[in-house]
């Protein structure tokens, strides 16, 4: 396990990784008032997390967003969102994890945070979330492995890796129901590129398209010539690797299958 802290502005990113999983949390530190035990926005925000962590009808697009709370600054809000490939059992279970985590003090004077996994996203504030996007909070995540070490080499294969995710997030932000995409493309006669990009299916298809370029830009910031990498925003998603991992199949056995070949994949590579 190792930590690592990355500030971006005024916002507090906490990243943690294990060899069993990918998870980072963020604490929104600029919060006038810290949060108090004994309020009753941490009675409401508390019923907030419950509902959204014990949640038994996760629906198609597996996303959520409730509030608990009438008078405000008393209103606490929440929502989650689940990888469009994951299945409900493991959404709900990633859930309960993310909830278990900020329970367990993860941001213990904020009053908005967000909590990020290879599964979920849980997210919570003292304000209204819903159809406002925001893609200034987010982290990047490098795999620490170059696609090669000649520079015209990585600027090729940045290039695939960028049209693809451009093609990606056009795809994702004309679907108001879905809003989100996945494809592979040929780098070379033999190497593959995976992407997928998501956003909260809140969003506009402008806002969406808006939050998923911003993240893209982001992957070239952080992470040009690596061989897998992501942006995690608190209002979407996008990641590209070059192994299959997207656990998408009518075969519920590839399913598994794939899930154990990323986990020893990040292993080896992002840890």
């Amino acid at each position: 396990m190792f930590f690592s802290f990355l500030c971006i502005g005024i916002l507090v990113i906490i990243h943690t990784v294990t060899a069993a999983e990918f998870q980072t949390h963020y604490c929104d530190l600029n919060i006038s008032s810290p949060i108090n035990n004994n309020t009753l926005y941490y009675s409401n925000l508390i019923q907030v997390l419950d509902s959204l962590a014990s949640d038994t009808s996760i629906s198609d697009n597996q996303f959520l967003h409730t509030s608990t709370g009438s008078i405000p600054p008393d209103i606490a809000y929440g929502l989650y969102l689940c990888r469009a490939d994951v299945l409900p059992n493991d959404c709900r279970n990633c859930l309960l994890k993310a909830r278990e985590d900020m329970n367990n003090n993860t941001c213990p004077f904020s009053k908005a945070a967000v909590f990020w996994s290879d599964n979920c996203m849980l997210r919570y504030s003292n304000f209204s979330m819903v159809s406002t996007m925001n893609s200034s909070t987010y982290i990047p995540e490098c795999n620490k492995v170059n696609i090669s070490n000649l520079d015209q080499e990585q600027n090729n294969f940045w290039q695939h890796a960028k049209n693809l995710m451009d093609r990606l997030a056009n795809r994702a932000s004309a679907d108001q129901k879905k809003m989100f995409a996945h494809d592979v493309s040929s780098y070379n006669e033999t190497q593959l590129i995976y992407g997928y990009v998501q956003c909260t299916p809140d969003l506009s298809g402008s806002d969406c398209s808006k939050c998923l370029q911003a993240s893209i830009d982001r992957l070239r910031e952080y992470c040009y010539g690596r061989e897998g990498a992501r942006v995690l925003a608190a209002s979407c998603n996008v990641r590209y690797e070059i192994y299959k991992f997207l656990q998408f199949s009518d075969k519920p056995g590839l399913h598994y299958f794939y899930a154990a070949f990323n986990y020893y994949y990040y292993y080896y590579y992002y840890s």
